[in-house]
């Protein structure tokens, strides 16, 4: 009767880490290139971005997923002159996306995503005495493709390209367009 019991332990303890891999949870995280273009009347400027984002998604099934992505910037433009100083930043990234999967191999897959997004820029400007602070929210639909690579049953890295959403603003009669997108590196542990 003992050695039943304890095959049965030793069955279930096998068993059980391959019932864990087939949760539809998984979280991870991402370090992102994010380049936002600034184009106003025959003028136009590119700035890039360190920007790291946690993830937290739920798998429907091998080819469906939602991911909710929240980022912050971590490196951002910045000039510096003799008491003069001017920072350009991403303050925060967040987006809600569906992925759609294409499994090419067990271990390699191509897929698209698109939702909503948000991208919060802030700009910061002091001379002497002088102090000025603007933000702006560019946020609307997004799109992007990726690849996913699996190393194990729960570890997987993706390379991804995300198309942020644009908006154009009219600050006082001057107009300008913010474009932006993402080039990430992922990883992601599936639970």
């Amino acid at each position: 009767m003992l050695n039943k019991i304890l095959a049965i332990a030793l069955a279930s303890s096998l068993v059980t880490p391959v019932f864990a891999a087939d949760s539809p949870f998984y979280i991870g995280g991402q370090i992102s290139n994010t380049t936002l273009k600034e184009s106003a009347a025959g003028f136009s400027d590119d700035f890039d971005f360190t920007v790291l984002s946690a993830i937290a998604g739920y798998q429907f099934t091998p080819f469906f997923a939602t991911e909710l992505r929240l980022g912050k910037g971590v490196n951002g433009e910045s000039f510096q002159d003799i008491g003069y100083s001017e920072k350009l930043d991403v303050s925060q990234q967040t987006a809600v996306l569906m992925k759609g999967s294409v499994p090419i191999t067990d271990a390699f897959s191509l897929y698209g995503v698109a939702g909503y997004a948000a991208s919060k820029f802030t700009y910061k400007e002091r001379d002497g005495d002088f102090y000025y602070s603007d933000s702006e929210t560019v946020d609307g639909l997004t799109w992007g493709v990726g690849a996913g690579v699996k190393f194990t049953q729960n570890l997987s890295a993706t390379v991804e390209y995300l198309q942020m959403p644009s908006e154009k603003f009219n600050d006082d009669g001057f107009g300008y367009k913010l474009k932006s997108h993402n080039l990430s590196l992922g990883v992601i542990y599936q639970f």
